[in-house]
């Protein structure tokens, strides 16, 4: 039995070299970027107007004064998009619309709302100071300055700064393949009939719905009977064709327990089974080839805990991210726990602010066959191995959950 700490290096130490692929920036939301991005144009791209209003020569409003007023004559009107280059000259004056490329000779913009136009002229009473309401060209970004770096989280915002520098496609890290193999006689689909003795799967939904909540649609998702054979088909088809294989159930000491030696039989190299914590001590990885496989046990609690320990992390180092654990803060535990001697516990909590103070209560029905409590829970609270007690108010470590839970 090793500990949760080496589990989690030895995982990441067997993280395979990751793919890059090209993708068009629509379907690029969630990747990690495989390239820097430098911006091949300025931005803005030209000097343009900032706001509504009429663009001029700011020095021809040096002598401009509260009754004695600078005359300068409206010459036309400048909408955004518009491609022409114009040229504003002496006492001359043009509309401008926000947006708007601005005119050679303007140097300053007199917002609509500040305005005074008598006729075909605009008067001006005072100063107005060069650049005002002015955006200038390369101002947020020069041609050729770094605009995104390598392995950033693309989100909608990365989309819309790919699109401003007229990029349509873009390198990203591939994500894995990943399939999913649920075991047990005693395990039914949900909305078939179920039998005496038998219980409903929710291992395959739980697993399913928390990689398509990173990005990822499962390649297969198949429930396989406790038979040798059919186990060892089920191992080896997935095998052949994903990245990860994820398997739950069938990976403890009990007579029907086929998946260590089905994995075995295949060529899967077991890098470690047994890990010092609760739930989830029976967790298995290994890998063939380039392929991880990891045997997750039976019980819900056990299988929620372990995917987000373990598999999350792994997805992501394999999807490119620099940061791929759950985030962790501290917070002083709400309730007294008693620490296991040799396991490290992962709680079901509930954060909350008291005062100043983070705190973290954990929830009801902690059991590894029990995940009603989870609908609430919104962190993992960590209890290293001990033979005291935590009281409350001392300071805990807790891993927070990528879904913040409950109502």
């Amino acid at each position: 039995m090793i500990s949760f700490e080496l589990a989690q290096r030895l995982v990441e130490k067997n993280i395979p070299r990751l793919r890059k692929k090209t993708v068009k920036i629509q379907n690029a939301l969630g990747y990690v970027l495989a390239e820097e991005i430098r911006a091949p144009i300025d931005l803005p791209v030209d000097d343009h107007a900032a706001m509504d209003g009429f663009c001029l020569r700011s020095r021809q409003t040096r002598g401009a004064r509260n009754g004695k007023p600078v005359l300068f004559r409206v010459c036309g009107d400048l909408k955004a998009g518009d491609t022409r280059r114009r040229i504003v000259k002496g006492l001359e004056t043009c509309r401008i619309m926000t947006g708007a490329m601005l005119p050679a000779g303007a140097d300053t913009v007199i917002a609509k709302e500040e305005a005074k136009v008598r006729g075909r002229y605009l008067a001006v009473d005072r100063l107005t100071p060069r650049g005002k309401y002015i955006r200038y060209k390369g101002e947020e970004i020069k041609k050729g300055g770094i605009v995104l770096r390598e392995h950033s989280l693309i989100h909608p915002a990365t989309i819309g700064i790919l699109a401003m520098l007229g990029k349509d496609k873009v390198k990203v890290m591939d994500r894995p393949k990943v399939s999913l193999t649920a075991t047990g006689n005693e395990i039914v689909r949900p909305g078939f009939p179920r039998r005496p003795g038998q219980i409903y799967d929710s291992n395959s939904s739980l697993l399913r719905s928390a990689l398509e909540n990173m990005g990822i649609r499962p390649l297969t998702v198949n429930r396989v009977k406790d038979h040798p054979h059919a186990l060892g088909r089920a191992v080896e088809t997935a095998l052949k064709k994903s990245d990860i294989l994820i398997l739950t159930g069938g990976v403890s000491v009990g007579k029907y327990d086929y998946v260590k030696d089905a994995l075995k039989k295949a060529g899967v190299l077991t890098i470690f089974w047994n890990v010092g914590q609760k739930p989830g001590k029976p967790l298995y990885f290994g890998k063939r080839g380039k392929t991880l496989v990891f045997g997750l046990p039976g019980n819900p609690a056990s299988v929620f805990t372990c995917f987000y320990e373990y598999v999350f992390p792994a997805v992501r180092l394999m999807s490119g991210s620099r940061h791929p654990y759950l985030d962790r803060e501290t917070a002083q535990m709400g309730a007294e726990i008693k620490a296991d001697p040799s396991k490290t516990l992962f709680l079901k909590g509930k954060r909350a602010l008291a005062g100043m103070k983070n705190t973290v209560t954990p929830l009801g029905r902690q059991g590894s066959h029990m995940i009603s409590s989870l609908q609430n829970a919104d962190c993992l609270i960590l209890i290293p191995p001990s033979q005291g007690i935590v009281k409350k108010g001392q300071k805990v470590e807790v891993d927070l959950l990528p879904v913040r839970n409950g109502a």
